[in-house]
């Protein structure tokens, strides 16, 4: 519904008194959109969506540095295992005073940790969960890098179409224009169907200047979310079609099985009862065996000697260190235990989220459809109607700008449904086959 303005007595000077100006405006973005309709003619190499996204994968730096910290986390586990490895240490070494010969001494020696209890055992196994964790992390690097990779594309898209399509608006204004000059000429219009012709077209010039931003941002953004500078490239890839969508239920087992943040949570978890466990060991018994063969004399040959030790080390008390370093395990044992089920319940709302979401932008398309078919035959009848000298230019001029405004409205849509769908992609940790 729209609400009519009522005239005032100085609106007829406003419009007398403006046109010339806007005459001037219209003529002069006129002569100047030859150069703008020549930059969106510049030659764009085509590029698929899973090009940029093995592009992305070979180059983001946060891939990158998931790989890192998976790299620093299998490194700590060959520290891990150290501990138990067979030691020796080789050392050599010579003195001499006045008066007195010089001597000779060199010393092997070898240590063997028999038995810790168990200790070393449990920390290779809470290390094995930190280096699970930290491949899971880099899964959620991925599949985060892959979900900023088709917004960004899908962004491009949107706004080439875009752009597309005011170039097009600016085409159907100026026919509107040539249209009404005609028929002012011939005496079949007002001089008012010309300035409000021009005034479309100007205003159509604007936003076409608009989306060549819009669009230059776009390509700034693919570029970033890919790692690399695309420059000037045009996406091969449409908007995803419709398709079928998984059941509530049936969505949730999948995200709590294949998301990267569940699955680094319940390692947390087990990593958290291990340190319970470690922290118990603290006064457990330790068995070493150690050896040692040395040269020592003032002479050649040296006198060699040689030892064998078993060491039993046992803790009888350390002021209450294992007591707190237990209660310490504990609590983080019960941090983790929380952040899981709050991880969880986390899940669960982004998968009602995101199955919504997709749900409203499908609906969204069918009815931007209708909208669309409904604006062409009201543009093709006002269009019409003008021609025979029924209808009015602002007729024409309402049923172009509503045609212009569905078309747009449909593209939104199914930008908004393919993001839609990346985005449950992610909430459940997987992509559709």
């Amino acid at each position: 519904m729209k609400v009519k303005r009522k005239r005032k007595e100085g609106d007829s000077f406003m419009r007398k008194s403006s046109t010339p100006w806007l005459i001037f405006a219209a003529l002069a973005i006129l002569l100047f959109a030859p150069d703008l309709c020549g930059a969106g003619e510049t030659p764009e190499r085509r590029i698929t969506l899973e090009e940029c996204i093995a592009l992305a994968e070979a180059n983001h730096p946060s891939l990158e540095e998931a790989r890192a910290n998976l790299a620093v986390q299998q490194a700590k586990m060959g520290q891990v295992k150290s501990e138990n490895a067979l030691k020796g240490t080789l050392s050599a070494g010579g003195s001499g005073r006045t008066g007195s010969d010089e001597s000779y001494s060199a010393a092997f020696s070898v240590s063997k940790l028999l038995t810790d209890s168990g200790k070393n055992t449990l920390e290779r196994k809470r290390q094995a969960l930190s280096i699970d964790s930290a491949a899971e992390a880099g899964r959620e690097t991925l599949l985060a890098l892959h979900k900023n990779v088709k917004d960004a594309y899908y962004g491009l898209l949107l706004a080439l179409l875009k752009r597309d399509q005011a170039e097009s608006a600016v085409q159907t204004y100026r026919k509107h224009l040539v249209q009404a000059r005609g028929f002012y000429e011939a005496g079949a219009r007002a001089l008012f169907d010309v300035t409000k012709a021009e005034v479309d077209l100007s205003t159509a010039m604007i936003t076409l200047v608009t989306a060549e931003k819009v669009l230059g941002t776009a390509r700034a953004a693919l570029s970033r979310a890919v790692g690399v500078d695309l420059e000037e490239v045009r996406p091969a890839t449409n908007f995803r079609p419709v398709q079928p969508l998984p059941e509530e239920d049936f969505a949730l087992v999948q995200a709590l099985e294949n998301r990267p943040d569940i699955r680094t949570s319940r390692l947390r978890s087990e990593s958290g009862k291990l340190s319970v466990s470690l922290a118990a060991k603290g006064n457990a018994a330790t068995v070493s065996l150690s050896g040692s063969s040395s040269l020592t004399g003032t002479d050649l040959p040296p006198d060699d000697t040689f030892s064998l030790s078993v060491n039993l080390s046992v803790p009888v008390f350390d002021g209450g260190l294992t007591k707190g370093r237990i209660s310490e395990a504990r609590a983080s044992l019960s941090a983790a235990e929380a952040s899981e089920r709050q991880t969880v319940q986390t899940v669960r709302f982004e998968v009602r989220s995101s199955l919504l979401s997709v749900r409203e932008a499908e609906a969204r398309i069918s009815a931007a459809e209708l909208l669309l078919r409904q604006a062409e035959e009201n543009l093709i009848l006002a269009e019409g109607r003008y021609e025979t000298g029924v209808g009015s230019v602002l007729e024409v001029a309402d049923a172009t700008l509503a045609f212009t405004s569905a078309e747009v409205g449909l593209l939104q849509a199914r930008a908004d449904y393919s993001t839609s769908l990346a985005d449950l992609e992610k909430t459940l940790g997987g992509e559709f086959e």
